[in-house]
């Protein structure tokens, strides 16, 4: 699927500038493993298309396009998904992937309480500041994107007045690889919300409803792209062997 300027604006309610950017103006970054074999910079999936979203949700919360639209700050993001993809594909130990993010934002350093914190709960740890996902380590999956905000001028009660809202964008994207993986997650023993609430059909239906209810705050901010999304969880439910456990 081509993701063109237009179709984030239009139908996925993303600003403006930041639809432009992303899709026609931000080069490919070059030995990115997460852009590996890559030739354009946003392409159908929500691996790619989280990074328009999540910097549209930024800054509808308030954050000035100068401060995110940075090349310094955007090329934070990038050397941040190219080390996850290098765990993700077991090149590295997650322990080295937290300290390998940490020697890319350290000389950047402006919301050190949320940088620790981040090392903490990633470490293991039980948060000490804010509110992260804690209920469902499945839906935990995201937070290593927090790092991308350690280097902007954000008070502590911006970030708590985020957090909400960065789940209400986050979990429901997990939970879609959740249903559409769950037969693979199952084989593979990897984490999966399903699986979490009780791995049957139980477990499915309650899955959805916590998608709803993100969703309904998504909605709040950018109904466009809750909609979309809501139409998306809805199809998942249609998978063949999401049916078949349903009855």
């Amino acid at each position: 699927m081509v993701i063109t300027s237009r179709k984030l604006q239009d139908q996925l309610g993303v600003n403006s500038r930041i639809a432009d950017y992303f899709a026609n103006e931000r080069p490919v970054p070059a030995n990115n493993l997460f852009w590996e074999k890559k030739r354009i910079y946003i392409s159908g999936g929500f691996g790619f298309l989280t990074i328009p979203f999540a910097f549209d949700l930024i800054h509808k919360l308030g954050v000035p396009l100068e401060l995110l639209l940075n090349d310094e700050h955007v090329s934070l993001m990038e050397n941040g998904f190219d080390q996850l993809k290098r765990y993700e594909s077991g090149g590295i130990s997650f322990q080295q992937f937290l300290e390998n993010c940490k020697q890319l934002w350290k000389p950047l350093l402006k919301q050190e309480k949320l940088a620790d914190e981040l090392n903490h709960i990633l470490s293991g740890g039980t948060p000490l500041y804010f509110k992260f996902e804690t209920k469902h380590k499945a839906l935990a999956r995201s937070d290593a994107f927090l790092f991308t905000l350690v280097d902007l001028e954000l008070t502590d009660e911006w970030i708590e007045n985020f957090l909400p809202y960065w789940y209400s964008l986050a979990r429901p994207i997990l939970l879609l690889d959740d249903f559409k993986d769950l037969v693979e997650d199952r084989q593979n023993n990897d984490e999966n919300t399903i699986i979490e609430l009780g791995n049957n059909a139980d477990g499915i239906r309650a899955a959805y409803e916590l998608g709803v209810k993100d969703l309904d705050k998504l909605n709040t901010i950018n109904p466009k792209l809750a909609k979309y999304m809501l139409s998306a969880l809805k199809e998942s439910l249609q998978y063949d062997h999401i049916k078949t456990e349903l009855g």
